[in-house]
């Protein structure tokens, strides 16, 4: 008996000596910002609401770190400040654009930081139209363009997409309009007859209609195609308020 009581004493002293050690490293006070450009035209790169992510290696502590991802907002921006100072490999991942060739390594984070961006679309939704009818039903049309032609993945769809909010996407969308019913499937590639390989303009107009739309509300609305990578996200339009009457 004398040598179980011998035995709970110890581990009781331990454990209280193991509670009276300090954390003292240091915690996340370190930030990262910045914002994707698309390189066709300088501006915002146009995307939806948490649908592309710079994503982060930690390399200070280890040769196989786990990856962290900050989200880019719809507005083409990012920022984390919640960050451990350490060396990072950083690389923008899983958006709807020509994949970047080099990761940025050895990448010191250190109090306050700023990365921006230049990525390519896969596709950029132009020439967008739309109509609303007397009896509130939306009609919206786009033509495509591809900044490059050449190995463009197969581009697999047109839709559009609504919202009763100014986030609008595939992540923030009302759900009767996310229909087949409303999709333009195209399945095919650019050089198959989907576009010109010169101009990189899409040979069709692509229309959607009959998007019955409710009297008084108003809809944040936009157009979005997509290819056949490894992430199939959407390139979109810029978002249009509809306001029903």
């Amino acid at each position: 008996m004398k040598k179980i009581l011998y035995g709970l004493t110890g581990c009781l002293l331990l454990f209280g000596a193991a509670c009276t050690d300090i954390d003292n490293y240091d915690g996340p006070n370190a930030s990262l910002s910045g914002k994707i450009i698309d390189s066709t035209t300088g501006e915002p790169f146009i995307t939806g609401q948490g649908e592309m992510s710079i994503r982060l290696w930690e390399t200070s502590w280890g040769e196989k770190p786990s990856p962290q991802d900050l989200v880019v907002k719809q507005d083409g921006t990012y920022v984390n400040t919640k960050l451990f100072k350490a060396t990072y490999s950083v690389l923008p991942y899983s958006g709807p654009f020509w994949p970047v060739a080099d990761t940025i390594k050895s990448f010191k984070l250190n109090g306050s930081n700023t990365l921006d961006f230049e990525l390519t679309p896969y596709l950029k939704i132009i020439d967008v139209k739309w109509n609303l009818d007397k009896d509130n039903k939306l009609q919206m049309s786009c033509k495509l363009q591809a900044p490059i032609t050449e190995s463009l993945p197969t581009v697999l769809e047109v839709r559009p997409f609504l919202s009763l909010t100014q986030y609008c996407g595939a992540g923030n969308r009302i759900q009767e309009y996310f229909k087949d019913e409303y999709r333009v499937n195209i399945n095919k590639n650019w050089w198959d007859g989907v576009g010109d390989m010169k101009t990189g303009i899409s040979n069709e107009t692509y229309t959607v209609s009959r998007l019955q739309l409710k009297p008084g509300r108003t809809y944040y609305v936009r157009m979005g195609a997509k290819v056949k990578d490894n992430f199939e996200q959407f390139n979109y339009s810029e978002v249009i308020k509809v306001e029903v009457p």
